[in-house]
Formats: structure tokens, C-alpha cells, sequence
């Protein structure tokens, strides 16, 4: 159980006590976790928010400043998935193109555009909440977040048929997905009560939105493509968030 945690915190995340899984079965073990992985993620986000709103430097930059922690929490992991998907996604011309570029490590126009989007509409999100609740508001989103992934990992078809990725999606019985789903439903519901009716149905929407143009432009999805469904769960969690506020 703890060698499975620590197998999740190292594949998602830069933060110490982690150990990378050797093959697909241990990330397959890993995925359970990786909700609770997005709450440690989250708690650090959320606290440092909490704490220079606390200090009266105005509203922007405890945004600024939750936002960059979340990112160098993870060395950008998801961040980076989302560049990518866009830039495979929107720019390739066909399926064999798609999967190409996300290959590449480099990020194109619509990649960066995104991050820029991305990153700006959180910002915009958690400039309009208190320290408690926008603490609270990233924790939610980091947490359902990554555990949407998994949702999408059990949902839709691997795009590819080699790497951890593709065997995690092959591997990832019914009852590991759940209990990686369960904790973001979990923390939610904690967090919100009824409200959390509202963040659930959200990012359901967001994590179908993502599976469903992902399966129409390459056939499914891929370890990016996981990344880019947590960003766009952590933005719509953060923004009806700040419509039930």
C-alpha cells in the first residue's frame, strides 16, 4: 500500500519520499492513489494561497504564487500533458501526425496559447475568493482533478498499444478506478456538501469533453492526454467554485 503511494507521488509529482513504478502492473496499483496524491498537491497550493492572502499582498499574487507551487509540485507534469494534447490535437492533419507530435517534447503555437489561457484562467478564478475558500477551492480541484484522470483512463480506449500508458489502460481493473474516482468524490462532497453536486457534474462534463475529442482525433487517449483532462477538470472545478460563491 505505502510502496503504491509512493510509486503515484513519484510519477505525478517532483516531491521527495517517492519511487517510480518499474512497469506498467506497478503504475496500474499506483492509480488508486493518485487522488490522494492530488490532495498533498493540493494542500500545498491552497495553503500557500491561504497564507499570502493572510499576509495582505492584495489578490493577484497569492494566485500567482498557489499557482506556481501546484506547478513546481509536479514539474509542470500536467501542465505539460496539455500543451501537448493541444498541439497534437488541434494542429495535426491526420491520426499517424497527432500521435507524432505528442511525442515531442517541444510546444507549438496552440500548445503554448493553452497554458497561457490555462494558467491565466486560474489565476482569474482564485483572485475572486477569501483565503479559506480559495485554499479550500484548489484542494477540491487538484484532488478531482486527479482522480478524473483515472476516470479517464478506465473510460476511453488507449491511443496507442505500447508504453505505461497503454498498459495501465489495459491493466486497470474496475474497482482500482473507483477507488481512485471515490477520493476526489470523497473530498468533494467533505468540501462542498450538496454543492459539491454542482463540482462533480462540471467536472464529469470536462472529463468527457476531453475523452470524447481525444477518441475523435486519435482514436483515444494517452499519458498527455490524462494530463490536459486534469487541467481542464482543475479549471472548471475552480470556476463553479466561484459561481456557487
Amino acid at each position: 500500500m505505502i510502496a503504491d503511494l509512493r510509486s503515484a507521488l513519484a510519477f505525478l509529482t517532483r516531491l521527495p519520499g517517492g519511487r517510480h513504478p518499474d512497469d506498467g502492473d506497478g503504475l496500474v496499483r499506483a492509480v488508486p492513489w493518485f487522488g490522494v496524491v492530488g490532495l498533498l498537491v493540493g494542500a500545498l497550493g491552497g495553503g500557500t494561497f491561504w497564507v499570502a492572502r493572510e499576509l495582505d499582498v492584495g489578490v493577484l499574487l497569492p494566485a500567482v504564487a498557489a499557482i506556481t507551487v501546484t506547478a513546481l509540485a509536479t514539474g509542470a507534469f500536467h501542465e505539460d500533458g496539455l500543451a501537448d494534447s493541444v498541439d497534437a490535437l488541434v494542429g495535426g492533419w491526420t491520426v499517424e501526425d497527432r500521435l507524432a507530435i505528442l511525442k515531442d517534447s517541444r510546444h507549438g503555437t496552440f500548445g503554448v496559447l493553452a497554458l497561457v489561457l490555462v494558467s491565466l484562467w486560474k489565476v482569474g478564478a482564485l483572485v475572486e475568493l477569501d483565503g479559506r475558500d480559495g485554499a479550500l477551492a484548489l484542494l477540491v480541484a487538484n484532488t478531482v482533478g486527479r482522480s478524473a484522470a483515472v476516470g479517464a483512463l478506465r473510460t476511453f480506449p488507449s491511443a496507442r498499444t505500447d508504453g505505461l500508458g497503454a498498459a495501465a489502460t489495459r491493466g486497470l481493473a474496475l474497482g482500482p478506478a473507483v477507488a481512485g474516482v471515490a477520493v476526489g468524490v470523497a473530498v468533494a462532497v467533505v468540501s462542498y456538501r450538496i454543492d459539491a453536486i454542482v463540482v462533480l457534474v462540471v467536472a464529469a462534463v470536462g472529463t468527457a469533453a476531453v475523452g470524447l475529442w481525444a477518441r475523435a482525433r486519435i482514436g483515444g487517449v494517452t499519458g498527455d492526454l490524462l494530463g490536459a483532462v486534469e487541467q481542464v477538470v482543475e479549471v472548471v472545478v475552480l470556476t463553479s467554485v466561484v459561481a456557487l460563491a
